[in-house]
């Protein structure tokens, strides 16, 4: 099993820099820069990125298609992909961050995600396009420079419907936030699904899972760092809880204090800020539910959960580093390249022996 590298555009150059190289120097597969309303601009950073790296894959986890039409994206990425010598990947979600700043609302997003990939290959693939959808419209023009036809296209998403539409159309797809086996082969089923209906394999898909690696030996306080992920994650998706691959029937009532709560508000976040609107039922969140979503505690339950995730399919794990107080992000990776890494790929051959 593979493992990629997420960030957000929260770095200055030189220490985003060292970070790309520390990770390439680690054999990592991908370094993403979040597409997160409004840090430093991904494809910019990612450009710096492909100057001080030779080997890693870059690209933004994720764009959407409503902050940028698809055509734009489709020169960014080609930019990028021609900057870094072909090591470019695009990754593309249903988007979040920012709209309600924006003006922007998400309609109709699967089908949105789907014209924005078909026009984004025609338009890789040279010659004027002419695209018109439901939700993007393209007329009479092309790319003014050659792109790579066969950039690689990821979908994001834990959801069913966009999970199968990764199984159709893209090259890769990136679980969010999932960590439970059980959770990750019912999202993998999805992925499946839709592979069939082109009568494509599932194994034709790259496969990854996105994790937040929180690592102490204090295991409530690594749970305590993740909570409040969960608890936003539970009021965006709200009342459709059980479209969540890690849903359990007595949510409804363990939850209840945070049901009420989102009734009462009456919609949905705004942003990632209105998630401390929610942060007194942080409590209700359990230390299972947290193992579910995120790699968390000391070194030898990471390899666990690791070992546990290398038996379900996935083919790499794109970890986000959270650091506790007392620690930075350098400190994250460097005890996951230096105890976690060597324990796991020792495991995992002697597994394989």
């Amino acid at each position: 099993m593979r493992f990629g590298l997420l960030l957000l555009g929260e770095y200055l150059p030189e220490r985003l820099k060292k970070l790309a190289q520390v990770a390439e120097a680690h054999d990592f597969e991908h370094l993403w820069v979040a597409d997160e309303k409004f840090f430093r601009d991904p494809y910019a950073s990612l450009a710096y990125l492909s100057q001080h790296t030779s080997r890693i894959h870059l690209g933004p986890c994720v764009t959407d298609p409503f902050t940028r039409h698809p055509a734009i994206t489709a020169m960014a990425m080609a930019t990028l992909d021609e900057i870094a010598g072909g090591r470019g990947v695009l990754g593309i979600g249903a988007g979040f961050s920012g709209l309600e700043a924006l003006g922007i609302q998400r309609q109709k997003i699967v089908l949105a995600l789907r014209e924005a990939i078909q026009l984004i290959r025609q338009l890789w693939s040279g010659g004027a396009v002419d695209y018109e959808g439901e939700t993007v419209s393209f007329h009479s023009a092309e790319l003014n420079f050659p792109a790579r036809p066969d950039i690689p296209i990821l979908v994001a998403s834990a959801g069913p419907q966009i999970l199968r539409l990764a199984g159709e159309m893209a090259d890769a797809v990136m679980l969010g936030d999932l960590a439970s086996p059980v959770a990750i082969g019912k999202s993998l089923a999805f992925v499946a699904e839709g592979a069939a209906r082109l009568g494509r394999s599932a194994q034709d898909v790259y496969r990854i899972t996105r994790l937040n690696l929180i690592l102490s030996d204090d295991l409530e306080a690594a749970c305590n760092l993740m909570r409040p992920w969960i608890t936003g994650d539970l009021w965006h998706t709200y009342p459709r809880w059980d479209t969540m691959p890690t849903y359990q029937p007595d949510w409804e009532v363990k939850l209840q204090p945070l049901c009420e709560f989102i009734e009462h508000y009456g919609g949905k976040p705004r942003n990632v800020d209105d998630f401390k609107l929610v942060a007194e039922f942080n409590p209700l969140i359990t230390t299972e539910m947290v193992r579910e979503k995120a790699l968390v505690g000391s070194v030898d339950q990471v390899v666990a959960q690791l070992q546990e995730i290398a038996g379900t399919g996935i083919q790499e794990v794109a970890l986000y580093p959270l650091p506790l107080d007392g620690q930075d992000v350098e400190f994250v990776l460097d005890t996951f390249f230096e105890q976690v890494m060597p324990r796991f790929m020792n495991a995992s051959h002697v597994r394989e022996v």
